[in-house]
């Protein structure tokens, strides 16, 4: 089945990782456990949308139970946990290469000087960002904005 997977065809040769030279093997369980971390969670997230599709659908009301909502609050994090598992699979998979059998990682890196500028850069305009939205959060919080509701009057 995996020659049919990996080249589409049932008599397809798959080449193992043992005819790879040592230096161009990637670290395997690292790229393993990461995949498979971000499969997991990718799953569990997958299951917690069939039980909400299939409440709104079958009871025509939202999902009530405790257990539903702590996943959901539990769903954005672990969803980040997902994003880094598959970001690491791939980056670390490919390794040592950049650009297979063309370019390696070594060769790739920059030899720029003053980088450090732009990336202190960086970090301040997103301190400011974030400064900022605390700053609106709060202001909202202490004062929210009046709202116009059509038809309604309120009483003086």
């Amino acid at each position: 089945m995996l020659s049919l997977l990996a080249t589409h065809d049932p008599n397809g040769r798959v080449v193992g990782l043992s005819s790879v030279p040592p230096d161009d093997r990637p670290p395997v369980n690292v790229v393993r456990l990461a995949f498979q971390t971000m499969a997991g969670i990718g799953t569990l997230l997958a299951l917690l949308s069939v039980v909400f599709v299939l409440t709104c659908v079958f009871r025509r009301r939202l999902p009530r139970t405790r257990w539903f909502y702590r996943a959901v609050v539990v769903a954005g994090p672990v969803s980040l946990v997902a994003l880094i598992a598959g970001w690491t699979a791939t980056e670390v998979g490919r390794q040592p290469w950049i650009v297979y059998e063309t370019m390696r990682t070594a060769q790739a890196v920059t030899r720029s000087n003053n980088l450090e500028i732009g990336f202190v850069f960086l970090v301040v305009v997103y301190v400011g960002l974030a400064a900022a939205v605390a700053w609106l959060l709060r202001r909202l919080a202490r004062r929210p904005p009046e709202t116009e509701v059509a038809g309604s009057e309120v009483a003086a």
